[in-house]
């Protein structure tokens, strides 16, 4: 039996030197994440480096603090001196960027935009949810729940962004405004949770809702600032549903919030497809092959990779998750371990 053991043992170590072999072989990926301090990025990190080591290489992770544009700017020239096969960013500041990305593509290593898009230089690829088209969405679960409320669209909006550096809020909220357009008797404040700020989103929300006790709708950008909205709703005595509340995102605690009553909506960003997206293209990217565009599955995901001035862009749709479809296992917030 102690000689079996032993065996088994052996078995299950060379198996993981094989694999760890078998990921080295294709080289080093850096991934630059923008922070660490909700669901979304420390889900985009393990998912990053689930499907890049799947495709065959090694992933290494740096992490910019709290979307510290400095250091991160730091982290990308350190990973270009150790001459990586690529490099996956997701950025602190599109624009700051620049430079760092025409360095490294001057090298010959390939740059890799995901989830928040850096259109001011060339990049080789990017992966990310169809942002706009989210913000397409959640104005009309906006449009629903003020219809529901009031037998047409009409009502107070307060519309929380997060930082207007990230393309993810800028995209959604174009999205939002241009199709809210269409109901002028909705009434929509717009402020700005910099560097996504979970207490200056509650700040914001407290400070307004002083002024504007009977305001009906309060959209957050994302679901950890909807997670402080609404505990300072209940600290101001609003009941569940007395204001409603639109997100995106598609985190665990979003998928809370719904289930508690306190989200009556959000749309969900398919994280998962994003990260898959990179690594279904990631040999071509490197070999540097022409990348054919159309239609493409992802993750379960119909989506489309199309050519814009700045490089070829994976575009994945968003889902809109209420009450009734919450507990769908399709949805990344169900699929995280806690």
């Amino acid at each position: 039996m102690k000689r079996s053991g032993v065996l088994l043992f052996l078995v299950i170590v060379l198996s993981l030197l094989c694999f760890q072999a078998y990921a080295q072989k294709g080289g080093l990926i850096f991934y630059l994440s923008p922070n660490q301090f909700d669901e979304f990025q420390t889900t985009a990190s393990k998912l990053i480096a689930k499907y890049v080591t799947a495709a065959g290489y090694e992933c290494r992770e740096l992490v910019a603090g709290n979307e510290d544009v400095t250091l991160q700017l730091n982290q990308l020239d350190n990973a270009i001196t150790q001459k990586p096969k690529a490099i996956i960013i997701a950025a602190c500041n599109g624009d700051a960027v620049i430079d760092g990305v025409q360095k490294a593509r001057a090298a010959g290593i390939p740059v890799i935009a995901f989830d928040r898009i850096i259109t001011s230089t060339q990049v080789d690829f990017t992966s990310v949810a169809g942002c706009y088209r989210m913000g397409v969405l959640c104005a009309g679960e906006v449009s629903r729940l003020l219809k529901e409320k009031y037998g047409s669209v009409k009502g107070t909006v307060l519309d929380i962004m997060g930082d207007p550096g990230d393309s993810y809020t800028v995209l959604i909220e174009q999205g939002f405004q241009d199709t809210m357009k269409a109901n002028p008797d909705v009434k929509i404040n717009t402020k700005i949770a910099d560097g996504w700020a979970a207490d200056k989103a509650g700040n914001i929300a407290d400070d307004w809702m002083v002024a504007y006790p009977k305001t009906d709708l309060i959209f957050s950008h994302a679901e950890h600032l909807a997670a402080a909205i609404s505990s300072v709703l209940d600290t101001k005595g609003y009941k569940k549903g007395e204001v409603i509340m639109v997100s995106t995102a598609g985190m665990p605690m979003g998928l809370g919030l719904v289930r508690d009553g306190w989200l009556q909506s959000t749309v969900e960003q398919p994280l998962a497809a994003q990260a898959d997206g990179v690594a279904m293209f990631l040999k071509d990217i490197i070999a540097k092959k022409k990348l054919k565009l159309g239609n493409y599955t992802v993750g379960g995901f119909p989506s489309v990779l199309e050519q814009e001035s700045y490089g070829p862009i994976l575009r994945i749709p968003g889902s809109v998750i209420t009450l009734k479809n919450v507990d769908d296992p399709k949805f990344w917030g169900n699929q995280v371990k806690k």
